[in-house]
């Protein structure tokens, strides 16, 4: 068993994952504010409850003031020191960027749980939404970073007097006469849209049709409206962090 945990910006996500990297148990805790110290260990405890003894732990995360505290209630619940991964963290990819040293920990974790067939985009519907693209030879190419759907839609509530809020659902139809269905195809349609176009602008450089998968919170909201087959995985970023751990294991 290992216990994971990533950590974004809306949520941390803690997960047991067995030896085929299965999800076994799974607690969510709110990231946007600080919580009591005792709130993450309760929720540790609660993903280990009934079930065996983790041989060891890994973090991955975007919000630096959570990493140390979510590593110290690791470390309390269970006596482990989990591994908490880097941008320069052994990966089993070759890191072909720029400036890797600025690699986001999510997008490594994506990239290297990408046992899709190469070349694989990996779209990550979160908070951000982010593209990552790993080649034909397992290489990290980079991708694109943009703002996710709820926050585009937040940005358009607060800087507008007369939008209201609204749900994320999609309406019937593209063209819309009502405010409020106007505002939701926009937010769907227009995330589905901007993956299909993405994805044929990508394969269009790499020279090479793509395997394409998505995660994050919602990619059950815009995956059904894309018109290229983008194939839905919601443990993806999970076992990408198991086989980080798993690579690293002998050098800790």
């Amino acid at each position: 068993m290992l216990l994971t945990a990533d950590i974004g910006n809306t949520n941390i996500v803690l997960a047991l994952l067995d030896e085929k990297d299965r999800v076994v148990s799974q607690c969510r805790v709110p990231s946007g504010e600080p919580l009591p110290p005792e709130a993450y260990d309760d929720a540790i405890r609660r993903v280990l409850e009934g079930q065996a003894a983790p041989e060891g732990a890994v973090i991955g995360s975007v919000v630096p003031r959570l990493t140390e505290e979510t590593a110290r209630a690791i470390r309390s619940v269970t006596g482990l020191e989990a591994l908490v991964v880097g941008p320069t963290t052994p990966a089993g990819l070759d890191i072909a960027i720029e400036q890797p040293e600025t690699l986001g920990v999510d997008l490594l974790a994506a990239a290297a749980a990408a046992e899709y067939p190469l070349p694989v985009v990996v779209f990550d519907f979160g908070t951000a939404t982010t593209v990552t693209v790993v080649d034909a030879d397992r290489r990290y190419r980079g991708g694109v970073i943009l703002a996710g759907v709820k926050l585009s839609l937040h940005a358009l509530f607060s800087g507008t007097a007369q939008l209201p809020d609204i749900a994320l659902e999609a309406p019937g139809k593209v063209i819309c006469s009502v405010t409020e269905d106007s505002l939701q195809a926009g937010a769907i349609y227009g995330a589905a849209a901007m993956a299909d176009g993405l994805l044929d602008r990508m394969e269009e450089e790499l020279g090479a049709p793509c395997t394409a998968v998505a995660t994050g919170g919602l990619s059950g909201v815009i995956t059904p409206y894309c018109r290229r087959d983008i194939r839905r995985d919601d443990s993806l970023l999970l076992r990408g962090l198991a086989l980080i751990w798993r690579k690293n294991r002998g050098n800790r």
